[in-house]
């Protein structure tokens, strides 16, 4: 029979996992999703720092006979997100009665709380996090995030469970050591997965010397525990016995200098420290919506939790705040847009906050403390109803739908030009690469061409293409080789030397540009996004006149009306306010429009208004639709002046 912290324990792991699966992305999502599930599909090599152990473990998901590879790999972020709950109700269970740092760090007696209290209080812990925002989109599709909570929660526990054991003169110490030695390992295979594993540090650090001191036995315990951390960390030799992967290998990792680049995610450094300014604004991003994360209540219990915390453990307290503070001041320092899931330690933090919260309420409860403990894991209800809309993914078919629209729009034998990867470009390496869709496409990332490792990407699996073009190819690499080697000569320049170079390499890619249109576009169409058009200062390609097809600009040398081939176009329309929801709307709207003023400019006057009656069904009233619409009714009326 199983005991009442098992019944519990499973229910700390299935409720989230049943939640999870019920909002479940059914395919790709947004950013990387398409790009990682091709990794993991193929045991390839994904974007730095290349997540060897999130790739295997894909890999092994993908083999289940379930579903698709990218339906089994967003279920792979379910059950880790759900695992590692487990795992935090075993550390909520922890803290809250067996754990002691020293003999007497504890100023209160574990008799005081019942077991029944201690399991509801961890209960409703794991349901709060489970429920907020960030941690629960985590657990709903392919990404490296959910494996990075699992570790975050289980290197906590372990050094905990090893502190535990370190209790003066009763303590059992080769438990401890053995615990000790496991959370080395474990650290070193959570750097595996993710570089933010360094958000532990400080906490952790201090810790550590909290409880061995600072001496000479404490620094030889540190040169032991490197050795299981390096055994972890070593699963990076992964790059470079896949750095040859056929499907994909970013970086391509096949030598020290790739390696190196890769696996130290060289590539993202200009987004780090970058000014003060960008920091400030981070910074103000995570205290407006910290709150919202749990919608304030759990926050709001979470404050007397502290007291309570620093009454029960003031090591365990200044634990959690060095954990907390060192997360928020380091993640704020990342110049990115999608930064939510780099406070996931903090919010883990403030779960175990929330939970000592509700020990500081139950203690003020008296004699109904225990009927009050069921009813306060409900407050979990909270982060549960609303957050539910807004993470919910279960008809998130955007970005599949998105990147058929695109494939649908080009010809057969194209060549797709674009900048779009959150949206398309990405999933194109999962549906052409993995599931063979469209094959005959050639697509190009304007952006992955400002790295060399690209090139050879554009060679293994687009010879002829390359071959074409490979002078400008040749040109260009030495340059962007160059370039990767001393960027801050270019960013930065500070003699005529720099600028020259500057120069060079400017010129060389304008040069690749537009050999990859003269070179192909007697055998290829040539396509390009709509972004490319509208924000492109190189404007690469000007002899060429641009047409409108799908969602799509085609490139041509006709001077005259090219009867458009109008692709089917399939979508859902969102009102979802979000950047990446309201892109993909913008880029259906900007097609429509597009293809009325080319129909308009050739006097196809009912074609141009089809075109826009389109467009305002999915923009009502929106200004520059409105516009031209006026346009075209003023064109009618001077064509048919009797009308």
């Amino acid at each position: 029979m199983l005991s009442k912290k098992s019944v519990y324990g499973l229910l700390s792991f299935f409720i989230p996992f049943i939640v999870y699966l019920i909002t479940l992305a059914p395919d790709v999502t947004f950013i990387d999703s398409g790009e990682l599930a091709a990794a993991a599909s193929s045991l390839g090599v994904a974007h730095p720092t290349g997540y060897p152990l999130f790739t295997v473990i894909g890999k092994i998901f993908t083999l289940m006979p379930f579903g698709s590879e990218i339906f089994m790999l967003n279920f792979m972020s379910a059950v880790i997100s759900s695992l590692g709950l487990f795992i935090f109700f075993n550390l909520m269970t922890l803290i809250l009665s067996s754990f002691k740092l020293n003999t007497d760090d504890i100023t209160e007696s574990a008799k005081e709380f019942p077991d029944t209290l201690k399991y509801n209080i961890s209960l409703a812990s794991v349901l709060v996090l489970a429920f907020s925002r960030t941690f629960w989109d985590t657990a709903n599709a392919v990404e490296v995030y959910s494996l990075h909570s699992f570790f975050l929660i289980l290197n906590l526990f372990l050094l905990l469970k090893a502190c535990s054991y370190f209790s003066g003169k009763t303590g059992d110490w080769p438990e401890g050591e053995r615990y000790l030695l496991l959370f080395s390992f474990v650290l070193g295979l959570s750097f595996t997965n993710h570089l933010s594993t360094i958000f532990l540090s400080v906490g952790c650090i201090y810790l550590f010397f909290s409880v061995f001191g600072i001496n000479k036995t404490s620094f030889k315990r540190i040169l032991i525990l490197a050795i299981p951390f390096l055994i972890g960390y070593s699963f990076y030799i992964y790059l470079f016995v896949r750095a040859d992967n056929p499907v994909i290998s970013w970086g391509h990792p096949h030598n020290f200098e790739n390696f190196w680049r890769h696996f130290t995610g060289k590539q993202f450094s200009i987004w780090m420290f970058s000014s003060f300014e960008n920091a400030g604004k981070q910074f103000t991003y995570f205290t407006k919506n910290y709150p919202l994360e749990f919608f304030y209540l759990p926050v709001i219990i979470a404050i007397p939790g502290l007291f309570e915390l620093f009454r029960s453990s003031k090591r365990l307290f200044y634990f959690t705040i060095l954990l907390f503070s060192f997360c928020i001041l380091y993640a704020v320092n990342y110049d990115i847009y999608d930064i939510d899931s780099y406070f996931l330690l903090a919010f883990i933090v403030t779960a175990v906050w929330f939970g000592f919260g509700l020990k500081y309420i139950l203690k003020k409860a008296g004699k109904s403390a225990l009927q009050l403990s069921y009813i306060l894991i409900f407050i979990s209800l909270i982060p549960l109803s609303l957050n539910f809309k807004n993470v919910d993914e279960s008809k998130n078919y955007f970005v599949k739908d998105y990147t058929f629209n695109i494939f649908n729009s080009a010809d057969q034998n194209s060549i797709i030009y674009s900048t779009q990867w959150d949206f398309w470009l990405s999933s194109s390496f999962y549906y052409q690469f993995i599931k063979n869709e469209r094959p005959d496409i050639i697509v190009i990332d304007k952006e992955l061409l400002r790295k060399s490792w690209y090139m050879h990407f554009l060679e293994v699996h687009y010879p002829e293409f390359y071959n074409r073009c490979r002078n400008e190819f040749d040109a260009y690499l030495a340059e962007l080789l160059k370039f990767e080697k001393n960027t801050d000569r270019y960013t930065s320049p500070k003699n005529e030397t720099d600028r020259q170079d500057l120069i060079k390499i400017q010129t060389a890619f304008m040069k690749l540009q537009n050999s990859i249109v003269d070179k192909n576009v007697h055998d290829h169409n040539f396509y390009t996004t709509f972004e490319i058009e509208q924000s492109n200062p190189e404007k690469f390609g000007n002899e060429y006149n641009r047409i409108p097809q799908g969602l799509l600009i085609k490139y041509t040398k006709d001077k005259n009306f090219v009867p458009l081939r109008e692709p089917e176009i399939n979508f859902t329309v969102s009102d979802r306010t979000d950047y990446h929801y309201s892109f993909l709307m913008n880029a259906y709207y900007s097609s429509f429009l597009n293809n009325a003023n080319y129909f308009m400019n050739h006097a196809k006057f009912d074609d141009a208004e089809r075109m826009i009656s389109k467009a305002l069904e999915l923009r009502p009233q929106q200004k520059d639709a409105m516009q031209l619409k006026a346009k075209l009714d003023q064109l009618k009326s001077l064509q048919n002046p009797d009308k």
